[in-house]
Parts: C-alpha cells; structure tokens; sequence
C-alpha cells in the first residue's frame, strides 16, 4: 500500500514538473511584462499625478489591458511558428536570449511610440483620434507582415491583430470610465 502512495506521489510531482516546463515561457513572458510595465505606469503617474486615485486607475488600465494584449501575443506568435512547422519549413533557431531581448526592446520602444507621438504636438481630443488611427493601422501592418512570413491570409492577420489590441483597449477604457476620477 505505501509503494502505491508513493508511487502516485510521484506521479504527480513528476505531471507538476512537466506542467512548469511546458509553461515557463508563457508564465515568464506574462508575469514579467505586466510587473514591468505597471511598475512603470503606478511611478509614472505617481510622480506625474501625485494623486493616489489616478496611480490606482492607471495601474489596473494597465494591468488589464497587458494581460489581454500578452495572451494575444503569445497567441499569434505560437500560431505563427506552428504554421512554419506544418508548412514543412525549417524554423530557424531562436535568437540569444541577449539577442532576443534587445529585439524585444526595439520593437517595443517604436511600437510604443506610435499611439504617443501624436500627443507631443497635438491637443487631447485630435491627439486621440490621430494616435488610435496610426495605431490601428501599425497593427494591421504587422498582422499583414505575419502572414506574409507564415503563409496566411494578410487581411484575416492584420484584423486578428486589431482585434486583440482592441479588446485590450476597450478594457482599459471600460476602467477608466468605471473608476474615472475628475
């Protein structure tokens, strides 16, 4: 009796094991992301604001909208390398991780400056418009280029794309309205 106690023990330390394995990347990936980010979101606006109320409103904005936009992008981007894999291609190896990083970094530095630019030498309200029409089209842009590198069809990818950065949006807008502070 004990030997089967044990040997189920086992079992399910060694399922745990492969659980964590199989996950590390994502759970990284996300976990790390969103502590990053909204870290910099609560300092920045609690240096910038001085106001509690908004450093709680911009972090859970913020919160939402990363994990939302993080699942996407796992998403597509698993998509993506499956694709590559049945269409027969070989994949070619990862990067470094330092290479990776500084990829990562780059490309997130631009695509962050898309949606903020228009707010350095516009007003609020056409600041607004100009930012979520540039953004829209960036992300239709790189959905488009997706499928140009996985073979799928350029329109469905750019539209895959806005519409998870549009659920991850309209999130942070519903807390934003929900929790607005004036």
């Amino acid at each position: 009796m004990q030997m089967t106690e044990t040997s189920a023990s086992s079992r399910r330390a060694t399922d745990w094991r492969e659980i964590e394995r199989t996950t590390l990347r994502e759970v990284l990936m996300g976990a790390q992301d969103n502590l990053t980010n909204v870290l910099a979101v609560v300092l920045g606006v609690a240096v910038g604001a001085g106001r509690a109320e908004l450093v709680a409103l911009a972090g859970l904005a913020a919160g939402i909208a990363e994990s939302i936009s993080m699942a996407g992008v796992l998403y597509t981007s698993t998509r993506a390398e499956r694709d590559l894999a049945q269409a027969g291609e070989s994949v070619r190896p990862r990067l470094e991780p330092w290479q990776a990083g500084a990829v990562c970094f780059v490309a997130a530095l631009i695509a962050g400056l898309v949606p903020l630019a228009p707010f350095a030498v516009l007003e609020l309200g056409p600041a607004l418009a100009l930012a979520l029409a540039l953004s829209v089209s960036a992300l239709f842009g790189l959905g488009s280029w997706t499928a140009t590198v996985t073979g799928r069809k350029w329109r469905e990818e750019g539209l895959r794309l806005v519409l998870i950065a549009g659920a991850a949006a309209t999130a942070a807008a519903a807390i934003g309205a929900l929790l607005r502070v004036d």
